[in-house]
């Protein structure tokens, strides 16, 4: 679960909130712990700007968009995202891909995966047992020339 601090500005307005991230348990979040100050403004229900130093980043919650991309990308919220969670107080977990779900987990692996046999029984062709694989020809890569 996402863990940190809010602080508003006191002479600022009531839709701008500084956050800081302090821990997380979420490798994004981890991520979003060297951004030391953000600020949050609202748009509309699900649009907001969030600005990150002298950066600005427009994440649409509804649509699970960041225009930083990794928030498509992962089908996880990115760092702009999370900031933008904690502003509205919201949990990030309903905001991750069901992939990322223990049930979808567990539904990877519930069906058997045969082991190979021993390889004294396999059914090899003869054309493909008669083969010799050799190395790939190794081509000398470019480097700096010697003074």
């Amino acid at each position: 679960m996402v863990s940190g601090t809010c602080y508003g500005e006191q002479d600022m307005h009531d839709d701008i909130k500084y956050c800081r991230v302090l821990e997380c348990g979420n490798q994004r979040c981890k991520r979003a712990a060297r951004i030391s100050t953000i600020s949050v403004r609202d748009s509309t229900n699900y649009i907001h700007t969030v600005i990150d130093g002298v950066k600005r980043f427009i994440v649409c919650l509804q649509n699970r968009r960041c225009s930083c991309g990794q928030f498509q990308l992962d089908e996880l919220p990115c760092p702009h995202a999370l900031a933008t969670l904690r502003h509205r107080n919201e949990s990030y977990e309903n905001y991750c891909s069901p992939y990322y779900t223990r049930e979808s987990l567990m539904q990877t692996y519930e069906i058997p995966i045969d082991s190979l046999l021993d390889e004294s029984k396999w059914d090899v062709p003869q054309q493909i047992e008669e083969k010799v694989v050799q190395p790939p020809t190794r081509k000398r890569q470019p480097r700096r020339p010697k003074k």
